[in-house]
């Protein structure tokens, strides 16, 4: 080896990744995480005291989101971004590029949940990008795309919620007549359901893009679970639905002066 020697790093990029972030003025420094733990408290159901036999006047359900775990799990969120960003600090990181979240409710503790985050720090070569680490969740190839056509990302935006499907006695009886499982037909509450709680998850992720005051969303990912929970009205059992659903992306802003294009060249095989 030649030259002056380089301190190592260590990255969470693959190799097409780092050498792309490279080629776009971003040097790897060090992998990041950030982790949380977070216990949910007590969450009172929709459907409980006076409305325990509520239904809408035309019979159909109602989605209620359950805001105690919803809290619950937008605040682990933020806390594992928050540390994160923190270790970024401390590494001297313009950026952290390539962020995977990954959520856990524990089988031993079903009140428990984990978020953890990791991503790759980097340091700008060629911009000055603030103060504070700027946050992505794309990968390397995606970041040198965006900043070769003069966009930056400014920060990682999400939303989660947690939603509470009431069936109706329309949708009940419909799916559980004497032909109601014979026959092939939707469920409208809980089709309903799957739209009230993406809205609500999008809510929260636009109203952070709005926060850091971007031109756009990119890169949006949406994951959700479900499972049912029977509850019992005048001996008839009614099936509903709890909806998890968590929106994650990277909000992004138009560079009034982006840098210059990236050198360009033509390979050509050698056999």
């Amino acid at each position: 080896m030649t030259g002056e020697a380089r301190t190592g790093f260590s990255s969470a990029l693959g190799v097409g990744e780092a050498l792309t972030v490279q080629g776009a003025g971003l040097r790897p420094i060090c992998q990041v995480m950030g982790t949380s733990y977070y216990k949910i408290g007590w969450q009172n159901l929709p459907w409980s005291g006076s409305r325990a036999g509520w239904f809408g006047q035309d019979g159909a359900g109602e989605t209620q989101e359950l805001s105690t775990q919803s809290d619950a799990w937008n605040e682990a969120r933020r806390l594992a971004v928050d540390r994160l960003r923190e270790e970024a600090v401390a590494a001297g990181a313009d950026a952290v590029v390539g962020v995977r979240l990954r959520r856990t409710l524990r089988d031993w503790a079903t009140d428990l949940v984990e978020f953890v985050a990791v991503g790759t720090a980097v340091r700008s070569e060629r911009l000055d990008l603030g103060p504070e680490p700027l946050l992505c969740n794309l990968s390397g190839h995606d970041v040198a795309k965006l900043i070769g056509h003069g966009f930056w990302p400014v920060g990682i935006v999400g939303g989660s919620t947690v939603a509470y499907v009431v069936t109706g006695w329309r949708q009940q009886r419909r799916a559980g007549g004497l032909l109601g499982g014979m026959r092939n037909q939707e469920l409208p509450d809980y089709t309903q359901g799957v739209y009230d709680a993406r809205a609500l998850a999008m809510e929260r992720l636009t109203r952070g893009a709005h926060e850091l005051h971007a031109h756009g969303v990119v890169g949006v990912e949406l994951d959700r679970s479900m499972r049912d929970y029977d509850r019992e009205v005048n001996n008839v059992t009614y099936r509903d639905l709890i909806i998890t659903m968590h929106i994650l992306g990277t909000a992004i802003i138009e560079v009034q002066d982006p840098p210059p294009p990236p050198e360009k060249f033509i390979a050509l095989p050698m056999s």
